[in-house]
């Protein structure tokens, strides 16, 4: 009872503990290749609760890539389909039994027509506006709390993901690096605009790990480290192998317990576990 317990939560891409080491080697599990075209980004991977589908993106352009995959990486969907929407994150709302994206910029955040299937043939507009930092931010939706979050620098901002409005109260500053062993010394000032420099910018990862709830993919040391809301500091390292492929924005993802990182060499999303 317990094992199937475990399965079932993992399934709305949250894990309901950390494991207890501070470091931990994590290794390719599968490969998701995505079907020929253009775009070199990877934009993000969500499951769908339906079909219990990878649906993972290439950003850049509304007519770029969208596709589909079993839990082995084998990909179940027509290979011709299009994102319909230029989008940057993507989650399923249980509420609203379909996907929500929000767009590059200023275009708002979309729903997703699927047919029965589970086939992207339509999007409609949700909320208007930049309702995320920057341009290229990658929403990560936190279905404890409703909530989906965005990396601001040292910052992740929450929004409402029934109305789109940004909660303040929310808001979590990361002290990267620090630890509760080796915080920040005292008297330091943390400049939470400042982008983090070594690491992806442009997206932050929710797990729903109790005290390890937020991740950064460190670029310089190829690690995936994990912090807690409740203060801000690192209590986990994830160290990935020496041969994936690590970028400064973009092409980092995770879902349903798996860590996803995009191989624009191989047109493929990576995942690790």
């Amino acid at each position: 009872m317990k094992k199937l317990l475990f399965f079932t939560l993992a399934f709305v891409c949250v894990s309901v503990f950390a494991p207890a080491q501070s470091v931990r080697q994590i290794r390719k599990s599968f490969e998701m290749k995505m079907p020929s075209g253009p775009g070199d980004n990877g934009g993000t991977v969500a499951i769908n609760l339906k079909n219990r589908y990878f649906y993972a993106t290439i950003a850049g352009n509304k007519t770029y890539s969208i596709a589909y995959f079993n839990a082995i990486g084998e990909m179940m969907s027509p290979p011709d389909l299009s994102q319909l929407a230029d989008i940057r994150g993507m989650w399923y709302s249980t509420a609203l039994k379909t996907f929500v994206a929000n767009g590059y910029g200023s275009t708002g955040w979309f729903t997703y027509v699927l047919d029965d299937a589970g086939v992207v043939y339509d999007v409609k507009p949700l909320f208007s506006g930049q309702l995320q930092p920057f341009p290229n931010s990658v929403g990560q939706y936190n279905q404890r709390e409703n909530l989906v979050h965005f990396l601001k620098g040292s910052t992740v901002v929450a929004y409402d993901a029934a109305t789109g409005k940004e909660i303040k109260e929310k808001t979590v500053l990361i002290k990267a690096g620090y630890t509760k062993k080796m915080p920040p010394p005292a008297g330091t000032v943390i400049d939470s605009n400042a982008v983090l420099k070594d690491y992806n910018s442009t997206t932050v990862i929710y797990t729903g790990m109790t005290n390890a709830e937020f991740g950064l993919l460190n670029i310089k040391t190829k690690e995936i480290e994990l912090y807690s809301k409740a203060d801000g500091l690192m209590t986990q390292k994830l160290k990935l192998p020496d041969d994936a492929v690590v970028k400064d924005k973009l092409n980092f993802s995770f879902c349903n317990n798996v860590y996803f990182l995009y191989d624009s060499r191989k047109r493929s999303w990576i995942a690790y576990r």
